[in-house]
């Protein structure tokens, strides 16, 4: 699988981060919009659907999540590796049946709203995981981000587990 290039900041019109910044958030938008909320998606028959409630910026919710980090929802700040990486996610999804591409698993993870089950595709030679939650008729799109090298261990043991 060939992934598309990583989006950069840097790579924006502007002459410094403060002018590049609109025109990088409207362009990674653009891209999720397209390839991923609209992109018609599915994983194993069922579409990906991405959260728009509480919209912020006039953006669905589900983009400012995955493409920011912290613990608090109203105080996450810009990832800016996440950001770059807007462009893999609808790939991802697409070579989820690849094991060659992408090792997925089931896990049960604790949450805010009690135990939720998530799939986890993980991008494994590119560190990069794409989180998913199914339900009866969809999967919504959870979040995204760049595995560390502690995780990488607890991925591998969980997928290994899941594969048998």
């Amino acid at each position: 699988m060939n992934l598309p290039d990583l989006v950069r900041l840097e790579d924006m019109p502007g002459a410094d981060s403060a002018e590049k910044w609109p025109a990088y958030l409207d362009y990674i938008y653009r891209i999720f919009r397209e390839e991923v909320a609209e992109g018609g998606l599915t994983f194993q028959g069922l579409p990906i659907k991405c959260r728009y409630h509480t919209p912020y910026e006039g953006k669905h919710a589900s983009f400012w999540h995955l493409m920011s980090e912290g613990k608090i929802e109203e105080a996450r700040t810009p990832d800016f590796d996440r950001c770059a990486r807007i462009p893999w996610i609808a790939p991802v999804i697409d070579h989820a049946d690849d094991p060659s591409v992408v090792r997925w698993w089931k896990h049960d993870r604790a949450t805010s709203r009690g135990t939720k089950t998530r799939v986890v595709l993980w991008l494994y030679q590119h560190d990069y995981a794409v989180i998913l939650e199914p339900r009866a008729d969809c999967c919504f799109l959870i979040t995204t981000y760049c595995v560390r090298p502690g995780q990488k261990l607890k991925f591998e043991k969980e997928w290994k587990a899941w594969t048998g």
